[in-house]
């Protein structure tokens, strides 16, 4: 009688279990893609964030920004019940998992593109070397898309009330909406919420 032995060899496990270690090693080492140079911000921000899952249907979540000791700053997206979607620090310019959150790559990606488009626009070729920005134009306004090395990192719609600094208008009737796509195709709106006296 031949016995069979559903339990792997441990040479084979071991290796299966180093190599899906070092994936995910490799899927947290990626690159930030920040401006230079890059400033915390100062105070507390927040933002509405919208997923657009089919025309005229988003997926709305809360995204604080809060600003920590040592020049740091704490992202945290949580869904309409106030549920932690994904929560990272950002600190000289590393992304870390903050608590108990899986890494969270889109998370990463969509909040480099919100600190883009808090750069003004005349800045952004000093403050992104080496990054190709594009302009072309859409129906509802002009779209920059950023490009590393002919990926894309993401693209922007820039609010038509944005001013030439760059600062969105602070009136909380005129809070204007920026617009984001990621690689992936998701598409975000992102708009400023008054700040809180």
């Amino acid at each position: 009688m031949v016995k069979h032995n559903w339990i792997p060899d441990r040479s084979l496990a071991g290796a299966w279990l180093g190599m899906l270690l070092m994936l995910l090693l490799a899927g947290c080492a990626t690159t930030s893609i920040l401006p230079r140079p890059y400033n915390e911000p100062a105070q507390l921000q927040s933002y509405k964030l919208s997923l657009v899952t089919a025309p005229g249907q988003t997926e709305d979540s809360l995204l604080i920004v809060q600003p920590e000791a040592a020049g740091a700053s704490r992202w945290i997206q949580t869904n309409a019940l106030g549920a932690p979607l994904a929560r990272l620090s950002l600190r000289d310019g590393q992304w870390t998992t903050d608590g108990f959150a899986p890494p969270n790559r889109r998370a990463r990606q969509l909040f480099e593109a919100i600190i883009a488009a808090q750069v003004p626009q005349a800045q952004w070729p000093a403050a992104y070397p080496g990054i190709d920005i594009n302009k072309t134009e859409a129906s509802t306004g002009p779209v920059y898309t950023f490009r590393d090395q002919g990926t894309m990192l993401w693209s922007l719609q820039l609010p038509s009330a944005r001013n030439t600094t760059g600062k969105q208008p602070t009136d909380t009737t005129a809070a204007a909406t920026t617009g984001i796509t990621l690689p992936d195709r998701s598409q975000w709106n992102l708009t400023p919420l008054p700040a809180r006296s």
